[in-house]
């Protein structure tokens, strides 16, 4: 017999299992959360939030508390790739490249006219609160930190984990429908024997968490700074709050293991030196080291999400390098997928089938993601060699520094050259498609057949679109006096949307009786051309240049706000059309005429 049972069982409390706690809480799913360490993450590491992540925020009223102590995009446009902060060498103290990124600068205008709001950056061990305080006040009592679960097994019915109390050894067993996964690989991938299959972990990164006024060598429009050693070795130098730009008093530096040396060697005194070295600061800066961690790389993919009755999400399903910052944003829409699903289900609205949906749609997108920062990563080698940078070489790579940054015709041409290199490096910090542009592909989309939007091998220009599959195009529509997302027209309780154009009448009744036979919300919005007579108008075009649908058409929307099915106009029989999408889409498609599950 169980001491608690609950729907879903979720493992982990990092980012990934507390964004899933917030979303299963707002579709009305109980759940119970358990967490081995005793509090959130101390550590800085993760910090870039993507514009699709902060579009989920907002939809379940998390984005304005983020956006309220996160970095504005003012001080976090530009990332810098330096020789060093300091020194006073022939080369030390050099700025080697500047780019835009993140939205800022003169990518600003289609960052802005794509989502709801920009991207933004709070590291880890800010966000990791926010979210826990938003899922403890959606479910008190359920999120269980210093707990352990130690074991499960599964059967036809069900998962039986068996949980410890790490603070007084109390063993509490736990009966739940589904396992969700979100460990971080330390425990349900592998008792699962889900093998990871991809490269990585060849060497030990060290991050460095500590406070220093940096003020002097730092700009406000900078996030982040690439140091290129003499020796060779690239560190990352980025702000940390809690405030940002030049006012900055925490930073995070991550470095690679110097040779021979072991990450188990690194303590305090070592690690301040290294910190120092590497960005050569004078004796006057003090530096206050708070955490020091060590983790190797990796790009690695579950060969499955999901076996049986447990899913695998975040690192637990998918591991890359930092590169692109895909990580903690690929995790917490791999929960957003997945939410609304178990929801539908456990409430009988859909069959099992939907929950298949959720590897078919996110594995793909994980592997994309993974391959991608894999990518940036390997570009930094073109970089090396662009600013003729070799590892080890010291007196080598501080000549060839010397003749790039000299004042002649060679260092004119070589800096040159170096420009158009480092611009590749777009594909790191301008890739907005990338961050938006995933579509699916899997039995909850009905393909209509049409062909996919262009696609920029450099990752930066996005391609709105209603094609199934697709993230639903934002535009700003006004209601009233107030001006309102298509995203926003998306609740956070697991309903579909329909919307239809300006002469889309024949859809409201459809959408009435197909709701009702399917035992699901349907909220039907009209959107109009500019009149004032219409609920919500297309007042700026925005919905008109993306809809993909003639006036009297319908875009269904899923509640995770991809579109699943769309009719360009309505056909002879626009109801059964749409009942039977939503029981495509459902997971039940053979269910007959007045049937319900």
């Amino acid at each position: 017999m169980s001491d608690v049972e609950v729907p879903v069982l979720v493992v982990g409390g990092g980012g990934c299992g507390l964004a899933a706690s917030v979303f299963l809480s707002d579709l009305g799913v109980r759940h119970l959360l358990v967490e081995r360490r005793e509090s959130t993450s101390v550590l800085p590491r993760a910090h870039y939030l993507n514009q699709r992540t902060m579009e989920l925020f907002r939809q379940h009223g998390i984005a304005d508390d983020v956006y309220r102590v996160s970095t504005p995009t003012a001080h976090m446009s530009e990332v810098a790739w330096r020789t060093s902060l300091g020194g006073d060498g022939p080369v030390d103290a050099r700025e080697l490249h500047r780019m835009e990124a993140f939205g800022g600068g003169s990518t600003a205008g289609p960052y802005a006219a794509d989502s709801t709001g920009p991207p933004t950056n709070l590291p880890q061990h800010r966000l990791e609160p926010l979210l826990r305080g938003h899922a403890e006040r959606r479910a008190p009592g359920d999120l269980l930190f210093h707990h352990a679960m130690e074991e499960f097994t599964q059967d036809d019915e069900g998962v039986t984990a068996r949980v410890t109390d790490r603070s007084t050894g109390e063993v509490r067993t736990v009966r739940a429908r589904y396992l969700l996964g979100a460990d971080g690989g330390r425990s349900v991938g592998a008792a699962l024997g889900i093998p990871m299959d991809g490269a990585g972990g060849g060497f030990t990164i060290i991050s460095v968490h500590f406070s220093a006024d940096l003020s002097r060598w730092w700009s406000d429009s900078l996030l982040m700074t690439h140091i290129f050693g003499t020796d060779g070795e690239v560190s990352v130098l980025v702000t940390s709050g809690p405030e940002w730009g030049r006012a900055s008093r925490e930073w995070a530096l991550h470095f690679r293991v110097p040779p021979k040396t072991s990450a188990g060697d690194l303590g305090t005194e070592v690690v301040t030196a290294r910190v120092r070295e590497l960005l050569k600061l004078p004796d006057d800066v003090d530096v206050r080291v708070h955490h020091v961690s060590e983790y190797r790389p990796e790009a690695v993919v579950a060969r499955a999400f999901r076996a049986g009755r447990v899913f695998l999400a975040g690192d637990a399903a998918h591991r890359q390098p930092p590169a692109a910052g895909g990580g903690l944003n690929t995790a917490i829409q791999d929960v957003h997928n997945l939410a609304w699903k178990l929801g539908a289900v456990l409430a009988g609205r859909a069959g099992e089938a939907l929950l298949d949906t959720y590897e078919a749609e996110r594995l793909p997108t994980a592997r994309r993601n993974v391959g991608w920062a894999m990518r940036c990563l390997l570009n930094y080698g073109v970089l090396f060699a662009g600013l003729g940078i070799a590892h080890g070489q010291r007196a080598a790579t501080e000549e060839s520094l010397r003749e790039l940054l000299s004042d002649t015709p060679m260092g004119e041409t070589r800096r040159a050259v170096v420009r158009e290199v480092f611009h590749t490096q777009r594909i790191e910090y301008q890739a907005h498609d990338i961050e938006l542009g995933h579509s699916y592909t899997s039995d909850a989309v009905l393909s209509d057949g049409s062909p996919p939007p262009p696609r920029d091998p450099m990752g930066a220009v996005y391609h709105p679109c209603t094609r199934p599959g697709h993230r639903l195009p934002h535009a700003w529509l006004r209601h009233g006096g107030a001006r309102v997302s298509t995203h926003d027209l998306v609740g956070d309780r697991g309903g579909f949307l329909l919307l239809t154009g300006p002469s889309g009448e024949a859809w409201t009744e459809a959408a009435k009786k197909a709701a009702e036979a399917c035992g699901v919300a349907l909220t039907v919005v009209p959107v109009g051309g500019g009149k004032d007579a219409w609920d919500h108008r297309d007042a700026e075009g925005a919905w008109a240049r993306v809809r993909g649908i003639d006036d009297d058409g319908a875009v269904l929307v899923r509640p995770d706000q991809h579109v699943a099915w769309r009719a360009r106009h309505p056909g002879p029989h626009p109801g059964l059309d749409l009942r039977a999408a939503l029981l495509r889409v459902l997971g039940r498609p053979d269910q007959g005429p007045g049937d319900r599950a």
